[in-house]
């Protein structure tokens, strides 16, 4: 067994990237950190170099991969190269092909902790992907606390910032469109987005996401269009306009834009873009994004 270790800080806090290869260098384990995450990415054979890994005795949340299908699933009270031990033995999981998982660093989660993970994995397979999710049920529910919950949601938005942003992984599917416009890197270092003469930057995707749809409303020359886009219900990932505030455990993932208005906003940075794109493309507008 080796590896090659990568390190960077290229983000405020240092990231770790290892590559782990058997000696036959057929089989591969990828594994990224970032406080307070770890994320993990192998292949079913892999399953023996991984328990040979410190993090292989962790509690973790884990999606199942293979062809269209996924599952979303938790090793609490167990660690995660035992209930993948477990999966494999089962014929009903013989389509995996592939697994992701991911981990605090320090491999302290409480059942509380995966319990509510897993429920928040599955809900955006549900919202955001077309994947075949076979779990049964939306996952179990624990009482968590404020201050557990908000360091769970630290450690969710850790991994999808190193899903999408140096794993490069496309976990719920979703691809480019190639009739879009191409994307142009920003030089003043803001996300932004003209249209119709105006330029609307922000410093963050989603403020762009936001600020953009209140520009176009506040406008009125979309007005009919936009109304057709507004359900009277909370807005989704699907639907991104809506006429009540959603929330996901009591916390907004939706911002006002307008009177009775609120667009949704739970979306990785990539997603952010596709949503943006999509929504400009609807109205007929003629536009351009630059990027960071």
């Amino acid at each position: 067994m080796r590896s090659h270790i990568i390190l960077g800080d290229g983000w405020c806090q240092a990231l770790k990237q290892i590559f782990i290869f058997s000696d036959s260098q057929k089989d591969s384990i990828s594994y990224f950190e970032r406080e307070p995450a770890i994320l993990v990415s192998m292949n079913r054979s892999d399953l023996p170099y991984l328990k040979q890994q410190d993090f292989s005795e962790f509690p973790a949340v884990y999606v199942l991969i293979g062809g269209n299908k996924r599952y979303v699933g938790q090793a609490a009270g167990q660690t995660i190269s035992q209930r993948l031990s477990q999966h494999f033995l089962k014929e009903d999981k013989d389509w995996v092909e592939s697994v992701l998982f991911f981990a605090r660093s320090d491999g302290k989660m409480s059942k509380a902790d995966t319990d509510y993970l897993e429920r928040r994995l599955i809900q955006d397979f549900k919202e955001k992907s077309e994947y075949d999710l076979t779990n049964s049920t939306a996952g179990n529910t624990s009482y968590i606390d404020k201050l557990q919950k908000a360091k769970s949601d630290q450690l969710y938005d850790t991994v999808f910032e190193i899903i999408d942003e140096i794993a490069n992984i496309d976990l719920f599917g979703t691809t480019e469109d190639t009739n879009l416009p191409s994307l142009t890197t920003s030089n003043s270092g803001l996300f932004e987005i003209e249209y119709d003469g105006h330029q609307v930057k922000n410093s963050s995707a989603r403020g762009l996401l936001i600020d953009f749809v209140k520009s176009i409303i506040a406008s009125g020359d979309y007005a009919d269009k936009v109304e057709e886009m507004i359900v009277d219900d909370e807005p989704t990932a699907g639907v991104i306009l809506g006429r009540k505030l959603s929330t996901y455990n009591g916390r907004p993932n939706s911002a006002q834009v307008a009177d009775g208005v609120w667009v949704y906003t739970n979306f990785s940075r990539k997603d952010t873009k596709r949503k943006i794109e999509k929504f400009a493309s609807q109205l007929g507008l003629k536009y351009s994004i630059k990027w960071k």
